[in-house]
């Protein structure tokens, strides 16, 4: 009959626990620098006869170094494990007759080996003290870096706001008063279209002048979508079905593309449920996704990523929402002027698409960021206020 020799779980842990513990005071830098020297130390007091005192008395002190050397790199347990160590292989050859004696005096001795100790304790002491004040420097300064972060994006984003603020009044005043001849121009060509015979000249002109009209009153009409948004009309929404809903209406234009849609399952339970307009942020994320589909069109393929997910910023909880595509990046001066009104890199556009994403994400009192990915392509994330704090999820 097999017999179970193997250990408890407890038992185990605890085991696993020490070597943790013993692992890092025997890493391949502390074995060459302390360990490997403490022992040639020893090996050197044991060789060598009592007829050279001076030899001992240099090899005695000797033992400082490794010491030290275990304290700077192992803190105080590196120190009192090397200095324990020491002591127990030079107290044989101190007072005892193993091999060889050393020939200095009781007192030196026993003063030598309480100091060994003494020393590791006060130096380890002090190294550990040195890292807690350096980690706590270090989390101030990452605490500090991200205020400055938090800041800088909410300058940006006042700054931003006034801008638009400012061009949409004005904007309001143009597209308004391009919007009132428009209506008259139409009105007029619809008339004189009546009494022009179909198949004329005259009658194809009319119909291009119509066409034309109608195009610039479209012009119009996201001019004055942009300077007047309509408030958001704010329920809970489930941001899976805004993803869904989005994802269906791109398909078709990513596939005429070479595209491929692909959707991260989000892995918080409960999912994220936001206080939002459904069709404002369906508007947002579907600008976004059409402006990475168009990026990677001449290309013929490429991959468009959608996900959500809850983060933590500070202490406050975010949602967001992550599109992401594989086409070429956008140059780094270009990254902070795609959402200021009229900036556009494609001749057909107007600059307004980004834009009244930005002023979306402004209204639902989140913001909207962009970034060049590490391995190519350009990431936009939204980011939405959650009401929730996570650890009650």
């Amino acid at each position: 009959m097999k017999r179970d020799i193997d250990a408890p779980p407890a038992a185990r842990d605890v085991l696993a626990g020490v070597a943790d513990d013993l692992r890092p005071l025997f890493a391949p830098r502390i074995l060459l620098a302390a360990w490997i020297p403490c022992l040639l130390i020893t090996v050197g007091h044991y060789a060598t006869g009592p007829e050279y005192p001076w030899v001992h008395d240099v090899l005695r002190r000797l033992y400082y170094l490794p010491i030290l050397f275990a304290a700077f790199a192992a803190g105080s347990r590196g120190a009192i494990a090397l200095s324990v160590f020491a002591s127990l292989v030079y107290l044989p050859h101190a007072f005892g007759s193993l091999v060889a004696r050393d020939p200095g005096g009781a007192i030196e001795k026993g003063l030598e080996l309480f100091l060994y100790n003494a020393i590791a304790i006060v130096a380890g002491l002090l190294v550990d003290r040195e890292r807690r004040e350096r980690g706590k420097a270090q989390r101030l300064a990452k605490a500090l870096s991200q205020a400055l972060d938090a800041h800088r994006r909410a300058e940006q984003q006042l700054i931003r706001a006034g801008k638009l603020g400012a061009l949409g009044e004005m904007t309001a005043g143009i597209a308004h008063e391009i919007k009132n001849p428009l209506h008259a121009m139409k009105g007029t060509a619809e008339i004189l279209r009546d009494v022009v015979p179909e198949g004329t000249p005259e009658r194809r002109m009319l119909d291009l002048h119509m066409a034309e009209i109608d195009r610039l009153s479209q012009v119009a009409d996201r001019f004055l979508s942009f300077a007047r948004p309509m408030p958001p009309d704010r329920r809970a929404t489930d941001l899976r079905e805004v993803v869904a809903r989005v994802v269906e209406l791109v398909d078709p234009q990513a596939r005429r593309h070479g595209v491929s849609i692909e959707t991260a399952p989000c892995i918080d339970d409960p999912p994220p449920v936001v206080s939002a307009d459904p069709d404002q942020l369906v508007q947002l994320l579907l600008n976004v996704a059409l402006n990475g589909i168009q990026a990677m069109a001449p290309a013929g393929h490429g991959t468009l990523t959608l996900a959500i997910g809850r983060l933590q910023h500070g202490e406050e909880w975010k949602v967001f929402v992550r599109v992401a595509n594989s086409g070429p990046p956008i140059p780094e001066a270009e990254l902070e002027r795609v959402f200021d009104p009229f900036f556009t890199t494609r001749d057909e556009g107007t600059g307004l698409g980004l834009s009244i994403c930005s002023r979306i994400a402004d209204q639902h009192d989140g913001h909207l960021s962009i970034e060049n990915l590490p391995g190519g392509g350009v990431a936009f994330t939204l980011f939405l206020p959650s009401g929730q704090n996570g650890a009650d999820d």
